[in-house]
């Protein structure tokens, strides 16, 4: 089963996103913090990540290198409401995998993650 641990600070946004994931068959880990985040990327080791721009403790993009030091195969998607001026391309010079506006909306997501499903299925051939 795909591992994604999905980190946003909005605890009604990170919870409704959560179980959608999980529906489609994902296991999903939870953090609200950057640190919280660092514990389960370090035990847990998720193949993908969903991460906010915007944490009360350090902001996505200053967390980021932290993920890629300790996995550097996971696949990181950046999430960032829509008044941020932190770009597509701000993710794609970082290295993410993508990008995404928030609010999420369910279909838009449903599409990315039968494409992570069908990208993590054709590495593990």
């Amino acid at each position: 089963m795909i591992k994604i641990m999905l980190v946003d600070d909005e605890v009604f946004a990170r919870e409704s996103i959560a179980r959608f994931m999980q529906r489609e068959g994902f296991s999903v880990f939870l953090a609200g913090t950057a640190k919280e985040a660092l514990e389960i990327c370090k035990n847990e080791k998720p193949d993908v990540i969903f991460l906010d721009l915007m944490l009360p403790d350090l902001d996505g993009d200053h967390l980021f290198p932290y993920f890629k030091e300790l996995n550097a195969d996971v696949d990181i998607y950046f999430m960032t409401g829509s008044g941020s001026v932190f770009t597509e391309e701000n993710a794609k010079e970082l290295g993410a995998a993508g990008y995404m506006q928030k609010p999420i909306f369910f279909e838009e997501l449903a599409k990315l993650l039968t494409e992570i499903k069908l990208k993590k299925s054709l590495e593990a051939e």
